[in-house]
């Protein structure tokens, strides 16, 4: 069942899913990061249950570590050997899998922009860019895409060549859960990328606020950055409590912005793993790649396989 205003927990579920690669997210994750959202997301029709998953996470380690689980036919539960020597059984929630229900965000969005036709939507980039159609915002007709995952920039390129191929008009917006310097970015037939955050009303729920909308369609610039933290449109330059970090790198900086993007929707902490990916790093650590930067520790949080920013 659709609904026009989601959780701002829903939403932060949503987003970091289209983010990734697969959609897919164990329950122990759900558990842990994600707690109480499952059934809400389900029913708002943006999630799906999967199948029951044996790789668990192994909770008598304080690090986070995978371990295989095993059927006992005793107790008819699922169960792995831990230290100091003994069983412990999986909750039930552990063991279950989500994946995304692209197809319901997708609705979700062109019900936000008065669409009627909610289905079939034409996949542009397989996995990463959707035609949603052409809609009205106040008194301009445009074309209407969704985009994901375009901090990759081998995706960037996918997403600029489909589009210098394809003929499409009007002008209009690619609306991106992706973060750091797509931001303000053009493509060919003058459409341009618009964060989804940008467009959300000011409320403790989440709904599209098409006067946001309009304004950026019309050339207005999304508001500037105010409280403890303040950035450059590129993530080079970050500025927390008065006190300014620089990095020049370009992962680095994209690193950066991934993590100001979870600070903003209200994530505390992030897998180390996903933002690697993201960036498509050739290190498996946070600290390996922040290498030759003497006080980026100052700003940036990691243990257990997750990383974080440091504002208090």
């Amino acid at each position: 069942m659709q609904q026009s205003v989601l959780s701002r927990e829903v939403f932060s579920l949503v987003r970091s899913l289209c983010e990734s690669s697969s959609r897919h997210i164990l329950g122990s994750i759900m558990v842990d990061f994600h707690p109480g959202v499952a059934q809400p997301a389900m029913a708002c029709g943006l999630l799906r249950q999967g199948e029951i998953c044996t790789t668990v996470r192994n909770r008598s380690c304080d690090e986070y570590d995978t371990i295989e689980a095993e059927w006992d036919a005793d107790s008819r539960s699922y169960r792995y050997f831990s230290m100091p020597g003994r069983w412990t059984t999986v909750p039930e929630e552990d063991l279950q899998t989500y994946d995304l229900d692209m197809d319901g965000f997708l609705a979700w969005i062109a019900r936000q922009f008065g669409q009627t036709r909610c289905h079939n939507f034409k996949e542009v980039v397989p996995g990463i860019l959707w035609d949603l159609g052409v809609c009205w915002v106040g008194k301009r007709r445009i074309s209407l895409f969704f985009l994901c995952r375009v901090s990759f920039s081998s995706v960037y390129d996918q997403v600029y060549d489909a589009l210098r191929d394809r003929s499409v008009s009007p002008a209009g917006i690619l609306l991106t859960t992706s973060q750091w310097s797509v931001r303000n970015a053009t493509f060919p037939g003058n459409h341009r990328v618009v964060r989804l955050e940008d467009c959300l009303l000011d409320a403790d729920t989440v709904a599209i606020d098409m006067d946001k909308v309009a304004n950026i369609v019309n050339g207005t610039e999304p508001s500037q950055h105010s409280g403890p933290l303040q950035y450059s449109s590129d993530y080079g330059s970050v500025t927390v409590h008065g006190r300014t970090f620089v990095f020049r790198g370009d992962k680095q900086k994209q690193v950066i912005g991934m993590l100001i993007e979870a600070w903003e929707r209200g994530d505390k902490k992030v897998r180390s793993q996903d933002v690697l990916e993201a960036v498509e790093s050739r290190t498996d650590q946070i600290r390996r790649l922040f290498r030759g930067h003497s006080d980026w520790s100052d700003l940036i949080g990691y243990q257990d396989g997750f990383c974080w920013l440091k504002v208090v």
